[in-house]
Order: C-alpha cells, then structure tokens, then sequence
C-alpha cells in the first residue's frame, strides 16, 4: 500500500472509530430510554386499570349500603330483628368499601410519589389561613361573602377552596386579588381575581370545579367557578 494511503488510512480509523463509538453509544442510550419509556406507558395503563377495577368495586359496595340502610329503615317498625340484620349487613359493606378505598389510595400514592395525608382536608372556615398565606407573599388580598353561607357538602368546601388556592397561585405578576364567594339558592359561586395578566383557567381549576359537578362560567383575570352545594 502506498504510504500516502497508508497514512490517510490511519488517520481516517483514529478520526472515525471515536465518533463510530459515541454514535453506536447514543443510539444504544436512545433504545434504553426508549424502552423505559414504553415500560412506564405500560405501568401507568395497568395502574389505571387497577384504580379503575377498585372505584367499581368501592362503587358496588357503597350501592349494597345505601340499599340496605334504606331497608332498614323502612322494616324497622315492622320487623325489628329483619331490620337489624340488613343495617348490619349495610356496615359491613361500609366497613369494605373503606378498606377497597384505603387499598385504592395506597395505589394512587405508590403512582403519584405522594403519601396519603392523615390531616383533615381543608373547608372554607380554613381560607383565613390561605389569604394570610398570600398576603405574607406580597399580594394584597380582600375577601367579601354576598349571602348567607349555606350547609354544603364537604367536597364541595375542598373543591371551593382548592379553587381559589389555584386561582392565587397563578396570580403571577399581581400585585392585588380579590376572593369573593356569593352564596345563592342551591348553588355557591366562587370569584377570584387579580391585577395580573390576563389568563384562562388553569386546566387543575377546571378539574376542580367538574369533579363536584360545577362550572367555570367565567375566566380572564381570575376565575368565576358555579358549584352546587350538594
């Protein structure tokens, strides 16, 4: 071989073979990430199903509950000891349904990294904290109630409240807010504004309001959610 050649050709292995090496090394790095990726796609639709075969479970046996309790009373007058035995079959259904449902956080806590609480949730006799909060962070917050509170349900106050959690958080170059909660027949509106650029809803707030039935009728500068008291 021509010493020319020779020396092309050994400059040419001592260029290309690193570069072979790190092209062969990305493209084995890119299969991995690949095939994690597609493990954890698999993971996350069985998880899924789980939760989903637990709620129909945890459904199932909330139903034969509320059955039996309505049961019960109805035989009560008539048959005290029928009566008994169907309330006592209710309670171990309750007693069931809030073991499917323990089980079912445990599983949603392995999925999301975040461990069940073991504090009560938070209800709106707890947005004094929440503002205080915001206002320790620079943003002037003013708080009115249109109406006499009403009797609601507990997932409708956490739903209330988270709303307007989110709707501060994503205040982001405000310097003023205003939290109003208007209270009407069957229903309680929950307005959050501010100062900032104007935004839609964030899509948690959506959730929030749909997961207990209400609406997000309004948004911009804030959020304006319609939820039902019960």
């Amino acid at each position: 071989m021509p010493p020319l050649l020779s020396w092309l050709t050994a400059v040419t292995t001592v260029v290309l073979c690193p570069a072979v090496l790190l092209l062969f090394r990305l493209r084995a790095r890119q299969a991995a990430d690949l095939a994690a990726e597609r493990r954890a796609r698999v993971e996350t639709l069985r998880r899924a199903l789980i939760v989903q075969e637990l709620h129909e479970v945890v459904a199932h046996r909330v139903s034969v509950m509320t059955l039996g309790i309505g049961a019960g009373r109805m035989t009560m007058g008539k048959d005290a000891r029928r009566a008994a035995d169907t309330l006592r079959d209710a309670e171990e259904s309750g007693r069931q349904a809030l073991g499917e449902l323990q089980r079912m956080l445990g599983l949603l806590s392995a999925f999301t990294g975040v461990p069940p609480s073991r504090t009560p949730q938070p209800r709106l006799d707890d947005l004094p904290d929440l503002l205080h909060e915001a206002r320790g962070s620079g943003l002037l917050v003013d708080f009115t109630q249109d109406g006499a509170p009403a009797p609601t349900a507990p997932g409708v106050e956490l739903s209330a409240f988270r709303i307007v959690q989110e709707a501060l958080r994503d205040a982001e170059g405000a310097s003023r807010a205003s939290v109003t909660l208007r209270w009407r027949q069957g229903f309680l509106e929950v307005l959050v504004s501010d100062d900032g650029p104007s935004r839609p809803a964030g899509q948690v707030v959506r959730e929030r309001a749909a997961l207990v039935g209400g609406t997000i009728t309004a948004e911009g500068h804030g959020v304006h959610a319609r939820l039902p008291l019960h």
